[in-house]
């Protein structure tokens, strides 16, 4: 796949490597919002992991990104994004998003959530076109369209 990377399926035995990205991208920013329940996240991370797809998202040989992708009737579900701090600003998110949006058929939508109270992540989601379809207590779910 093109778009500046390719998405690259998680091998056997890479579930620890990909829960531990997680776990030190992810804990920080929650953080500053919400508190950092390792139980809840490990089986969130779970539950993530059987309902999708685990991805890396990777340029070259470097893995810069960590995607949890499924599809539906609709189009794709992103259920989680993961860049973890030494890259994020650095364009790589942005590229992963834009290959996932170019695996869309056309018509079909890109869905996912993020913490009503992330700032960050919402402008970030914002520039990429995603909108508001759903404003919950603490979360938004945010759709993008791609061309019929």
């Amino acid at each position: 796949m093109t778009h500046g990377g390719a998405l690259q399926p998680l091998l056997a035995g890479e579930q620890q490597a990909a829960y531990a990205l997680y776990r030190n991208a992810m804990m920080p920013g929650l953080r500053r919002v919400a508190r950092w329940d390792e139980a809840l996240q490990r089986q969130r991370f779970a539950t993530s992991q059987q309902a999708a797809s685990l991805f890396w998202f990777q340029q070259g040989d470097a893995r810069q990104a960590l995607l949890s992708l499924r599809r539906d009737n609709a189009g794709l579900i992103v259920d989680l994004l993961v860049v973890p701090p030494a890259q994020q600003r650095s364009g790589c998110g942005r590229r992963a998003m834009q290959l996932v949006q170019a695996l869309c058929r056309p018509g079909e939508q890109v869905r996912l959530s993020c913490l009503r109270r992330d700032r960050r992540v919402r402008a970030f989601y914002a520039a990429l076109g995603y909108r508001i379809a759903h404003a919950g207590t603490d979360f938004l779910d945010l759709v993008w369209q791609a061309p019929a």
